[in-house]
């Protein structure tokens, strides 16, 4: 027999089903990323396709909106951070949920995707056809030009421990920033950011744990290149059109999480990829092997590509 509490439940559910679809204008798409703020705005290439295909009433349930501000791929951003209440604010809706991986905490060990993350999740979404593996951000002109802090500009992190999940398997030797750092500035300014609590590159200008989500990207969208590690400000770079030489190691694969137009310098011990989180038998030989001169040299490289469209790359579903 069920309890009044779940009487009560089924009893609300289609007034709340109602009442949800209303508010919303009636949506047909109603999606929610996996909850962190890079995965969220790996959601924007899945609303990006579907726009293409001239889909409406596209919703989107977050606790980042300003990942969405400006878009014209998105009709309704919801933010709710209060579990249940979420819950009720779905009821009744065509909810999709998308994630791609499956984290072990027992082995410290991520699921290895099958194929290209952005692939998963359009499929998850339904789509078919030919779809493009990049994200989206849209600036206001305002926003963009409060971005360009120099003629020549870089942007480099230091680390990736703000990271609401922490993996010191992406990490690279801080001491091999700074010598990059070094190198560059004789012909450009460079700008840090990220968390305060990340290593200082000296003579960079450092603006660590001083901009929003939304300043950050300004600055990516005006700099030549974005030099740092698997996360959210790699993915960041690509929404805004910011080619990237992204540290990889041998954590994980760039056909898996990265993109064509960013360089992506990979070690390659028979022990990668290895898709574990923190735990390393081995020194962490994947990223050891990644010396400054080779980031350096990749870096010259994308620097004379400042201006050229960015090269995307398609899956076909």
């Amino acid at each position: 027999m069920a309890t009044p509490a779940q009487s009560l439940k089924l009893a609300a559910a289609p007034l709340l089903g109602f009442f949800n679809r209303a508010r919303l204008g009636f949506p047909r798409h109603y999606f929610q990323g996996a909850g962190g703020i890079g995965d969220d705005l790996l959601c924007t290439a899945v609303f990006h396709e579907l726009r293409k295909r001239r889909a409406r009433g596209i919703v989107v349930n977050t606790q980042h909106s300003d990942l969405f501000r400006g878009s014209p791929d998105v009709d309704a951003v919801i933010d709710c951070p209060r579990p249940r209440l979420s819950r009720w604010l779905r009821e009744g809706l065509p909810f999709v949920p998308l994630s791609y991986a499956d984290y072990d905490p027992v082995t410290d060990r991520d699921q290895p995707p099958a194929e290209h993350v952005l692939a998963i999740i359009c499929r998850l979404a339904g789509l078919t056809g030919q779809v493009a593996l990049r994200p989206y951000l849209f600036l206001a002109p305002e926003e963009r030009a409060a971005g360009r802090l120099a003629d020549k500009q870089i942007v480099m992190q230091s680390s990736g421990q703000a990271a609401a999940h922490f993996m010191q398997n992406k990490e690279w030797l801080p001491d091999r920033f700074r010598e990059v750092c070094g190198r560059l500035r004789e012909t450009h300014t460079i700008v840090q950011i990220g968390s305060a609590q990340d290593p200082l590159l000296e003579g960079a200008v450092d603006l660590r744990g001083q901009t929003s989500l939304r300043q950050s990207a300004a600055i990516l969208t005006n700099s030549a290149v974005f030099i740092g590690l698997v996360g959210f400000l790699m993915h960041l770079a690509r929404a805004v059109d910011c080619r990237g030489v992204i540290v990889y190691g041998g954590r994980e694969r760039p056909e898996q999480t990265g993109y064509v137009a960013n360089i992506n310098l990979i070690g390659n011990p028979p022990c990668s990829p290895c898709w574990l989180r923190n735990r390393c038998d081995f020194d962490h030989i994947c990223m050891q092997t990644i010396l400054p001169e080779v980031v350096f040299q990749a870096t010259r490289k994308q620097i004379v590509k400042q201006g050229i469209a960015l090269e995307t790359e398609t899956a076909l579903l």
